[in-house]
């Protein structure tokens, strides 16, 4: 154990001094929140705002007069001399915003209590253009049923018997459990395995590339002793990374502006120490499972450049899990408890929600212990053949 400490501490000063690790590892998650948390908030607050205040180019085919009426001209311009065909053409070219056609029969179907045909043109890509004119159209809507309420001398009440009253019970961490438990496994998973990648690059094929490996395995200690010690290495700085993304997330809750109280309020309570203590129960062999894997992938190649191709691909077997764990409908049950990394995504988003079964967990926790383990023997194996470390 002394042996594996003493490894240990030299590969990682060694570690420390490499710059590149050190921003990968250290300074890239912990900037990464809240300059992301922060451009989306500003970037998405901005886009609204520009859309809302937009003076839209609308175009009206046949449009009864009291309609016209209800359009704010410092909101809406509108197009003259404009056909269905061409309109149609010009919305796709970005010069019309959008149109709208009343049926030729629309006025007697009014005038008969029916119901008047409108058409609506649009591109769903352009924000906010179909949300601001269905509320004129609706309100436009709403004239016209109070005036047909008045003329048969009825309630709404009458034409609307069931008053529905819907009532969302979930908890708050619950309902931002579904909306962001999936985005932030995604986010430490993938950058607790860059930063095992990067010390395991340098550690193991750095030091063959550099022939100070040789000198290493001179020393009174046995190849598991040096191998452990560098796993450990690697696996630390992965976690490290992991750490600092979560660290970068509170510092994005806790003081960047414009996040509203109650996803704030939600977003404490879930940053928690009971949060912290289970999801590193699931990082720390997670970790080590990623620095058994790349050490028994990097042992293999010749030179730093080589090392990389070999890894790089592999991030993208870490990627899919992450990004399945986003879909709707993916849960944490018999079916994905087992399957590596996904286990992590959805467990992390259950502890998020509250609703994180406890057999499930410990399931997740242990099958990746067992995994952590087999990836350390997988790269015993490989680091014991001579042809391979040398």
């Amino acid at each position: 154990m002394n042996t594996i400490l003493t490894v240990f501490k030299k590969e990682m000063l060694d570690t420390l001094r490499d710059k590149r690790t050190l921003l990968t590892a250290i300074v890239g998650p912990a900037l990464l929140m809240p300059l992301l948390l922060y451009g989306m908030t500003k970037l998405t607050s901005s886009i609204m705002e520009k859309e809302e205040n937009k003076k839209l180019k609308i175009a009206l085919l046949d449009a009864p007069a009291d309609f016209t009426a209800e359009l704010d001209t410092a909101k809406f311009e509108i197009i003259s001399g404009v056909t269905m065909e061409s309109g149609r053409e010009q919305i796709t070219a970005d010069s019309l915003d959008a149109m709208i056609g009343f049926h030729n029969q629309y006025a007697s179907n009014i005038e008969g209590m029916k119901s008047g045909k409108v058409n609506m043109w649009y591109k769903s890509t352009n924000l906010l253009v179909k949300d601001r004119l269905t509320q004129v159209v609706d309100g436009y809507e709403e004239k016209i049923l109070n005036n047909r309420i008045t003329e048969l001398s009825l309630t709404k009440d009458a034409i609307d018997p069931i008053n529905l009253i819907r009532y969302d019970i979930a908890p708050k961490n619950e309902q931002i459990g579904q909306m962001v438990g999936g985005f932030l496994p995604y986010i430490f998973i993938i950058f607790c395995f860059m930063g095992c990648m990067y010390p395991a690059l340098d550690l193991i094929t750095g030091e063959k590339e550099r022939g100070t490996i040789e000198t290493l395995l001179t020393v009174p200690a046995s190849k598991f002793s040096i191998l452990m010690g560098k796993v450990l290495t690697i696996a630390l700085v992965g976690l490290s990374a992991a750490l600092m993304t979560i660290l970068g997330l509170v510092v994005a809750v806790k003081f960047l502006p414009d996040l509203p109280a109650d996803i704030l309020e939600a977003m404490t309570n879930i940053i928690g120490i009971k949060f912290v203590l289970m999801l590193f129960a699931m990082l720390i062999p997670m970790a080590i499972f990623f620095g058994g894997v790349i050490s028994a992938m990097v042992v293999r190649a010749k030179s730093f450049k080589e090392a990389q191709s070999i890894v790089t691909p592999a991030s993208f077997l870490v990627i899919i899990p992450a990004v399945v764990a986003l879909l709707p409908g993916i849960k944490l049950d018999w079916s994905t408890v087992f399957v590596p990394i996904l286990n992590v995504a959805l467990a992390t988003k259950e502890i998020v929600a509250g609703t994180i079964q406890p057999i499930h967990y410990i399931v997740v926790v242990v099958s990746l212990i067992i995994l952590a383990i087999i990836a350390v023997a997988i790269s015993y194996r490989q680091f014991s053949k001579e042809n391979m470390v040398l």
